[in-house]
């Protein structure tokens, strides 16, 4: 019968679908935020995120030492008076990383997100790699002449970049919540409805997206 196709939506007691569940260009954009707390960079910690067109996520990384390297022998300074004891003739990025840790036989025609936006070195790569696309969210570094060099290149390229605008500025993942009845909390969204009286916990693990 007509009336048994769907269920009574107008009934109250109906359950109905969650309305505050993470859109894809907030869950990559956090895959890249979470990665990034791998780093063991003391001043810069960085995550990409690569994305297929099926909004399956092929590849991964973070800033960090080669492969091979012990990290505790090779320098994580941002300044020195000689540059071979500062970390910058050393240390990966993480969008070399994300291509490198590709799960998939290429990257041609994905998306990367990473939280800053790539330096001329790492826009090579993404051209090179066949990306289609980044969407980053902080360009502090905007006027620096790497990023004046990857800007120029990711557009003779034609790869396209766009600045990812944040709805929120923080995710907390509550290990906790996947014990609560319903997982209510299983991904507090901080700005909007997250709010604990007794503050941060030992139990939670903030994500922060904040452009700064």
């Amino acid at each position: 019968m007509e009336e048994n196709k769907l269920p009574d939506l107008l009934n109250g007691s109906a359950t109905r679908k969650r309305e505050d569940y993470l859109e894809w260009p907030e869950y990559f954009m956090a895959v890249a935020f979470l990665s990034a707390q791998r780093s063991k960079d003391p001043s810069s910690q960085v995550g990409a995120c690569i994305v297929n067109q099926e909004n399956k996520i092929v590849g991964i990384g973070y800033n960090g030492m080669p492969n091979g390297c012990d990290d505790d022998l090779l320098p994580w300074s941002r300044s020195a008076d000689d540059r071979l004891n500062t970390k910058y003739p050393y240390v990966c990025h993480a969008e070399l990383n994300a291509i490198m840790n590709k799960n998939s036989a290429d990257v041609k025609g994905c998306t990367m997100y990473v939280a800053l936006f790539p330096c001329n070195e790492c826009a090579k790569l993404i051209i090179q790699a066949g990306l289609k696309e980044v969407v980053y969210l902080s360009d502090k570094y905007h006027d620096t002449p790497e990023m004046v060099a990857s800007r120029k290149l990711l557009s003779m390229a034609g790869v396209q970049y766009r600045q990812f605008k944040p709805k929120r500025s923080e995710i907390v993942i509550d290990f906790n919540s996947i014990n609560h009845r319903g997982n209510a909390g299983l991904c507090h969204q901080r700005g909007e409805q997250l709010n604990q009286a007794d503050g941060e916990r030992a139990d939670s693990a903030a994500v922060s997206m904040n452009n700064s």
